[in-house]
């Protein structure tokens, strides 16, 4: 890493962290961080805490006396992007990397991250994020199997293992401080998907995106099924809002679940009127879980077949959840409801 990033105040990295209840990972997260192999006059750690009820301040308050690069920050809006904005108003380093305090980074993360930036000439590089389960449990071992598959997560090369390439997002990022100052900061009305309009709006403006081999990190997934629909939901419900604010965000693997729980709806709805919509719907659905048997039924010859039974839970359950919930977030926010208006106005 070039030495000449500290002269004139400026730090190499500034390194920020959005955090809300994270007691039980912000310790071993920072932990990871600081053995990076940096001077600590190089780098400052920035942790944006979104007004946490437990025990989260307090640990990096803890740290923070024996690492003064650690600095707490105070997020009153308390979600994600407001956070980050935060942050990078604060952040004296040449490049940003921002990091979740629900993951772990190895000791040459910085590093790699620099370095690829500065190889590729990129506006954001990352890594493979390698899922765990969020807890000892068999139905939290089977949400991070199942995140980490095609049928789960589509063509996200980040969490196929796939890498060095360009590619359209990567999971949290490194960027060259610049990069702000041309495309703007996080849409702090974008409670969930802010990373991937971000990112949408870099490519817009001319930047790659690059996705490293040499940088990974490991993200500790929901731990129960309920947390997991849970971020289904909010995930589709915050979708449409995303595609509004910034068109070129769509992509299909993020509206395949809203036609899945679209096309279910409207062929049970309209069929009961309709009998062959009926018939063709459940021939879809036929089709859908034979691919879910067959999803469910590899997990588990790779990773023990009880998984199995959990994965053929999850599948469809997270698939239409998360369909439904962008079905009630087009409506939520307003483009459904003005296109709608418009329609009807020239008609």
């Amino acid at each position: 890493m070039n030495q000449d990033h500290t002269k004139n105040g400026m730090l190499a990295v500034s390194i920020i962290i959005p955090m809300r209840n994270e007691e039980k990972y912000i310790g071993t997260c920072l932990d990871s961080v600081l053995v990076n192999g940096l001077p600590e006059d190089q780098y400052e750690i920035l942790v944006a805490d979104g007004e946490s009820d437990d025990r989260s301040r307090e640990v990096v308050l803890a740290k923070a006396e024996q690492h003064p690069c650690i600095r707490l920050l105070h997020n009153p809006r308390r979600f994600v992007p407001s956070g980050m904005n935060i942050g990078i108003r604060q952040a004296r380093g040449r490049y940003i990397i921002r990091m979740d305090a629900h993951a772990e980074y190895p000791p040459d993360y910085i590093q790699n991250c620099v370095s690829e930036l500065e190889r590729t000439g990129a506006g954001n590089v990352g890594g493979r994020c390698i899922t765990r389960p969020g807890s000892n449990t068999v139905m939290a071992k089977a949400i991070a199997l199942f995140t980490q598959t095609r049928m789960g997560v589509g063509n996200s090369s980040y969490r196929l293992g796939e890498g060095d390439r360009f590619v359209d997002t990567v999971p949290f990022g490194a960027f060259p401080r610049e990069v702000f100052d041309r495309v703007g900061l996080y849409r702090e009305e974008l409670v969930r998907n802010q990373d991937f309009e971000l990112n949408a709006r870099i490519r817009s403006a001319g930047y790659a995106i690059y996705l490293s081999s040499k940088i990974s990190n490991v993200y500790y997934n929901s731990a129960t099924f309920r947390k997991f629909m849970r971020q289904a939901w909010m995930n589709g419900i915050w979708l449409p809002r995303m595609w509004f604010i910034c068109p070129s965000s769509f992509c299909w693997r993020h509206a395949a679940p809203l036609v899945f729980a679209a096309g279910l709806l409207s062929s049970v709805l309209i069929g009961l009127l309709y009998r062959p919509l009926l018939l063709a719907g459940l021939a879809g659905l036929a089709i859908y879980l034979t691919v879910t048997l067959a999803t469910a039924v590899a997990i588990g010859a790779r990773n023990g077949w009880k998984n199995s039974p959990f994965v053929a839970l999850i599948m469809p359950s997270y698939h239409f959840v998360y369909g439904l919930g962008s079905i009630v977030g087009l409506f939520r926010h307003g483009g459904a409801r003005a296109y709608f208006r418009r329609a009807a106005s020239t008609a």
